[in-house]
């Protein structure tokens, strides 16, 4: 159990946990959350809150948990911890995973501070804290990549060998970057040495074990820098050792160790001073060493990045330009970096935990402090497997991929649904579905990586709302009359979808909403495509009712009830309905398996998601002046209107008022008791004498209305049963109705499911006649409009027809009266194909009641020349299709004009022949509406003729 910390590296920590740990101190140790180790012990956590994260030694970000046994014991759940990482994870982990740049950040001649900047992660995960001024001016690209490759690429790149430049990510999440002398301490106050630790005026001593680490492994004189570019158009770098290095092969030659390194993200610019850099750090041998101490408490004495001397003349960790006096004694040290710095975590410190929401835990009392107080420190270079000069393989590299994909289609119309999300509000899903495309040149995309998908609300709509939902809004909430509810205002949110992918799921929409939608494909290379044209679709509507509440809970009284009901569903459990719950609708009735309806609803309760929070049940009270049972169901509502099924009923009795409260009581005043023998009138029972009332005597069972008239009776001699009004087989589901209506009208209803549409017989007359209608339930004909099958028998019209709720024909139609057959179809007021046939005549066709479209074939007794609308010459009329006919003309004319007679509706087209004696050479010279011309050569011998069919076009 212990932290490691690295310079620009994540580090790691891990704290184990004590068995005892409060079940609800370890459930808020969430992921991503942070932890906070400070020097002191006891430090009042809730007291100082986030204030820790700047006087914290080491703060860190959970990763890992550890919930297990220790085999050792045989307590249960004992192996408790809780690890992770530094804060510079938010800038990007050892996977190169973090905010990274979709989007290219190009600074171009931008200062170290602005350059810096504009590299932080987009998310705020890391904020500038402390930018120092770095001398020069940095030009580059980056993308895909996380910032803190990024930024450790600048850092590089804008160091000398006098001026390191580095960063550090702060415990309170903030950044600080610039020059290493503005960041670390450069000018050693520590000494690290084998032998003779101890305290000077102005120095301070660590000893220990040491592990000394020297090679000549990376050792180069020439780096050969491959910059940007493809193919042959690589730019490059280079730098030489100089002066000449004194090392020599066996033959005496200088020592020749040229590196390649490859960096195609460097830009022509930094092709040198990156070759620079990469052979500064392979110009010498490596240094590294490890010291082990057991003075732990180094905070203080020094922090990872700062500078510390280290002598050890027996390692050779000597340099004669450096000199320190160290209690009295010239010593001739190094002067090293500290890269890494492993500590134990004691009982000396304050460990507390920040959720992701703020709050502060102190785990001081749960953890198990560290006995081993032993510290490792690491001064020189990090480990070899961190300093490989560049990731990328060293060669020739493809020439540039400069193919662009064209842009993908969307195949619509896109399918989507409604659902309820885990807090029980209904949210809105689609699948989107697109064709891959090709390459702008028309070549197959083979290098195809990923699409782009983006979504916002469209703001462009009028959105349309049904009464119910409107009824829910109050008038000030509205907005203009054009609009009465403002369209909301969104960015777009942005999703990457495999190229392999075709479809991708949107969810969270907001239901009946409009959405904008556009994607675009992008290549290995880095190709983008053009964005798509918009799409616009209307995420599904709510149309999922509340689940079914359970029965509520009534008392009443003589003149009122009250119910109650704690917001429960039928299945079972109380404050568990949805969350988009509005009011609830009372209904009460006589019987218990009554359909709701608007003759039962007795009011209506606000019901709402901070009543089920809150736990508050709806209470209401609906005046009932009875004494009979009544019978109570509720039905839920939610915010758009959607109507639940009715809840089971409840019962209650009212009860009836104390006879200590009736100071005046008669026989005619009671309504409930006892009936003593010489109350009974005439050995009859009845409710009343006049007006509506039931009657029970020897002759059998009477009810009369309002008026007098005997509505019912059951004859006890004959068993007959004699009703005026309505007669049904039950409340709901599948049942008869027999005149159902108010008017009485002769009418069988067939409910043959639970929903409220039917099937019904029913007769009506107009005067002596009686006729009948069978017809079907209602059904929507495709195009929005309510229709229903109908058979009609009456007096003279007998009709087979789908037909509108007003009666008009809708669709395929059979009429049959006394002298004439008719069929066809009929839509909005007009005929379109018929078939009519009558004793003189028949019709077959298509007729929209315009002579100039009809288009049919007409036959008629009395017209023998009759061929469907073709007809003789001689009786042609303006809608003719086709007539022909001949004409003698007058003997040696050279030309013959014919009238039509009628101006037809359309021009003609006439096709002639000419009978004489003589071969003759013709043409129509003219033709209209009204007849045409013809011209002959030579003239005419004697009597001749002109024969001619016209089709009329």
């Amino acid at each position: 159990m212990s932290v490691s910390e690295a310079v620009r590296k994540l580090g790691s920590w891990e704290i184990k946990l004590a068995p005892g740990i409060p079940r609800d101190t370890l459930d808020a140790l969430e992921y991503f959350g942070h932890v906070a180790i400070v020097p002191g012990r006891n430090i009042p956590v809730a007291q100082y809150g986030d204030a820790l994260l700047d006087v914290a030694r080491y703060v860190g970000v959970v990763r890992t948990r550890t919930w297990g046994d220790d085999g050792r014991t045989n307590a249960v759940g004992d192996d408790l911890s809780v690890g992770g990482v530094g804060m510079a994870m938010w800038l990007g982990d050892e996977d190169d995973k973090g905010d990274v740049f979709e989007n290219a950040i190009a600074p171009a001649s931008a200062t170290f501070a602005t350059t810096i900047n504009m590299l932080l992660p987009a998310s705020g995960a890391v904020t500038a804290g402390t930018i120092h001024s770095v001398s020069g001016q940095y030009t580059g690209r980056h993308q895909y990549e996380t910032p803190r490759a990024a930024i450790d690429y600048v850092c590089d790149t804008m160091s000398t060998e006098s001026v390191p430049v580095s960063w550090r990510v702060n415990g309170n999440g903030t950044l600080d970057a610039g020059p290493e002398s503005d960041l670390y301490v450069t000018t050693p106050q520590c000494i690290i040495v084998t032998r003779g630790a101890g305290e000077d005026m102005a120095m301070r001593a660590l000893v220990g074990s040491t592990d000394v680490t020297r090679d000549v492994e990376d050792y180069s004189t020439r780096v050969l820098l491959l910059a940007e570019g493809e193919g042959a158009s690589i730019a490059t770098g280079s730098a030489n050792v100089f002066p000449a290095t004194g090392y020599k092969d066996i033959h005496g030659n200088a020592l020749v160790m040229t590196r390649m390194v490859s960096e195609s993200d460097t830009s022509t610019g930094n092709a040198n001073t990156r070759a620079q850099l990469q052979l500064n750090r392979f110009t010498s041998t490596r240094s590294a060493l490890t010291l082990s101490t057991a003075d732990y408490d180094i905070h203080g004495t020094f922090d990872v990045g700062d500078y510390v001397w280290v002598y050890d003349p027996d390692a050779g960790l000597v340099d004669t330009a450096n000199e320190v006096t160290f209690r009295g004694h010239r010593l001739n040290p190094i002067k090293l970096q500290v890269t890494e710095v492993q500590w134990s975590v004691t009982d000396a410190y304050t460990v507390a935990y920040r959720a992701g929401d703020g709050t502060w835990w102190d785990l001081s009392r749960y953890f198990v402090p560290e006995t081993d107080t032993t510290v490792s420190v690491t001064v020189g270079d990090i480990q070899r497997a961190l300093t490989a000069a560049g990731t990328e393989p060293v060669g020739s590299r493809p020439n540039t991929d400069t193919s662009i994909p064209g842009v993908p289609t969307f195949v619509e119309p896109f399918v989507g649904a409604a659902y309820l999300d885990d807090r029980g509000y209904t949210r809105a899903r689609v699948i989107l579905t697109w064709n891959a495309p090709l390459n702008v040149d028309g070549s197959t995309v083979l290098d195809g990586d990923h699409y782009d998908v983006r979504f916002a609300i469209d703001t462009d709509m009028i959105y349309p709302a049904t009464w119910s939902q409107v009824s829910q809004v109050r008038w000030q909430d509205m907005q203009i009359w054009a609009q009465p509810f403002a369209a909301p205002n969104a960015e777009w949110q942005y999703m990457t979808v495999g190229w392999d992918q075709g479809t991708a799921e949107l969810l969270d929409l907001s239901p009946g909403i409009g959405y904008d939608v556009q994607i675009r494909a992008v290549d290995k290379a880095g190709n983008v495509g053009a964005w798509s044209a918009t799409t616009t679709f209307v995420a599904t509507s709510d149309n999922i009712p509340p689940s079914t509440p359970a029965a509520p809970s009534v008392a009443g009284s003589r003149i009122a009830l009250q119910i109650t009901h704690e917001l429960g569903k039928s299945s079972g459990g109380t404050f568990n309905l949805e969350s988009d719950l509005q009011h609830l609708e009372i209904h009460v009735d006589y019987e218990p398996y009554f359909t709701p309806s608007a003759s039962t609803l007795k009011g209506k309760v606000s019901a709402t998601a901070g009543m089920i929070q809150a736990q508050i049940p709806v209470v209401a009270t609906v005046q009932i002046e009875e004494t009979s049972t009544r019978y109570v169901r509720v039905v839920a509502v939610d915010k758009a209107g959607n109507k639940s099924g009715p809840s089971e009923a409840a019962s209650s009795t009212a009860l009836l008022i104390d006879d200590a409260h009736i100071s005046d009581l008669t026989v005619s005043k009671v309504t409930a008791g006892s009936i003593l023998a010489d109350w009974v009138v005439a050995a009859r029972l009845k409710t009343a004498d006049t007006g509506p009332r039931a009657e029970m005597s020897a002759s059998g069972f009477e009810a009369y209305n309002a008026g007098g008239d005997r509505t019912f009776f059951a004859d006890a001699a004959t068993g007959n049963v004699s009703i005026i009004g309505q007669l049904v087989s039950g409340s709901s589901g599948k049942r008869l109705e027999i005149n159902p209506t108010a008017t009485f009208l002769p009418e069988l209803r067939f409910f043959a499911n639970e929903g409220s549409n039917y099937a019904y017989i029913n007769a009506s007359s107009g005067g002596t006649d009686s006729n009948i209608g069978v017809n079907s339930g209602l059904f929507d004909d495709g195009g929005g409009t309510d229709v229903f099958a109908r058979v009609f028998l009456s007096t003279n019209t007998s009709e087979i027809a789908i037909v509108t709720e007003g009666q008009d024909r809708r669709g395929g139609f059979v009429r049959l009266e006394p002298d004439v057959f008719y069929s066809g179809f009929h839509s909005d007021g007009l005929d379109g194909g018929i078939y009519l046939a009558t004793t003189s005549t028949a019709r077959i066709g298509w007729n929209d009641g315009t002579d100039a479209t009809t288009n049919q074939f007409y036959f008629q007794s009395n017209q023998t020349r009759h061929f469907g609308r073709w007809r003789d010459f001689a009786a042609a009329e303006s809608n003719e299709g086709l007539f022909t006919g001949s004409v003698n003309a007058t003997s040696g004319a050279t030309s013959f004009s014919a009238t039509y007679g009628p101006t037809m509706l359309t021009q003609p087209l006439p096709i002639t022949s000419i009978r004489d004696d003589i071969v003759h050479s013709y043409a129509i010279t003219a033709s209209d509406t009204t007849g045409f011309t013809l011209t002959i050569s030579p003239a005419a011998s004697g009597a001749w003729a002109v024969y001619f069919w016209c089709f009329r076009i």
